[in-house]
């Protein structure tokens, strides 16, 4: 058992500081966590030159691979004088997919944050990209950073989901606004919460069963009041400022894109429930959000994870 949480960076294999490792640095330093920075490296220009000189290989590889460890190992040993617990690793791997899944069931951090990679529209088409497969199937909580002017997020907005009523969706709110709050505390950093009210999926999630609905006076008005009702329920159990509750009806995707990007927000939370044949919900749209994130994303996962955020 570790004797302080543990943040594991995916550092990029540019040999720069970028917006992810600073904020995992500086992340470590508010929450008095260590932090153990991994970097994936892999040149495909290797395999061809292999084809032509196997024996120049394992010599070119090698030394790439020493010169981006001296390069960590600077960058560590200068944030080691500033006090902070910091280890570092260099892999040699292709696909990084599997290997960061490893790092995460190896170490077992309290967070895994990396930065936002962006796949072409074209090969959206053909592959999906890593950081889907890591919303999908990494068991720890993931932060994926973009670049912005804040090392720390100074405005969090954390997006609940009240459509679906089984336990297990609600439990995920509870644990999207817990992580929220914590974050927010250790950053010192305001928390807004955003409920999108989704009239049109509601109606249409009833006619499978209760064929086409006929809507009385008043009913759709009053739906509205109790899942408004709701949500307040959910942000008093979490001591949220009501001028910080935003509940906003339209269509998820964009309502949230829309408040984060024009309110200036930090840092997007958001929860994602595990795959296993369930009804699209809330996990899709982080998915959807991440290729064209509007801020840094942390994507909190589902209670049946075994995994947690508990930082402060």
């Amino acid at each position: 058992m570790n004797e302080s949480p543990r943040l594991l960076l995916i550092a990029s294999s540019r040999m720069e500081r970028t917006a992810a490792f600073e904020r995992a640095v500086a992340l470590a330093r508010a929450g008095g966590m260590s932090l153990q920075i991994v970097a994936l490296d892999y040149i495909r220009l290797l395999e061809l030159l292999g084809l032509f000189s196997q024996d120049t290989v394992p010599t070119l590889r090698d030394g790439y691979l020493q010169t981006h460890r001296r390069w960590l190992e600077q960058e560590a040993a200068f944030e080691r004088e500033q006090g902070l617990d910091c280890s570092v690793e260099v892999i040699w791997s292709d696909p990084t997919y599997q290997e960061i899944i490893d790092c995460v069931r190896r170490l077992q951090p309290a967070m895994l944050i990396k930065d936002v990679h962006h796949e072409s529209t074209l090969k959206r088409l053909f592959s999906t990209p890593l950081d889907w497969h890591l919303i999908r199937d990494c068991k720890c909580p993931l932060q994926f950073v973009s670049p912005g002017p804040h090392r720390l997020p100074l405005k969090i907005l954390a997006a609940v989901n009240l459509y679906r009523s089984e336990d297990i969706d609600l439990r995920l709110n509870d644990q999207i606004l817990s992580a929220a709050s914590s974050l927010a505390a250790m950053c010192q950093a305001s928390l807004h919460v955003i409920y999108v009210y989704d009239w049109a999926t509601i109606y249409a999630a009833g006619m499978p069963w209760l064929g086409s609905m006929p809507i009385e006076t008043g009913f759709r008005e009053a739906l509205a009041d109790a899942h408004e009702e709701s949500f307040n329920l959910l942000c008093d159990g979490h001591g949220i400022d009501s001028r910080h509750r935003h509940f906003i009806s339209g269509t998820p995707l964009s309502v949230v894109d829309g408040f984060a990007r024009q309110d200036g927000f930090d840092l997007l939370v958001m929860g994602t429930l595990g795959r296993h044949d369930r009804v699209r919900s809330m996990g899709d749209t982080a998915e959807v959000l991440l290729g064209h994130a509007p801020c840094s994303m942390l994507i909190v996962k589902s209670p049946e994870s075994p995994a947690s955020i508990n930082l402060v």
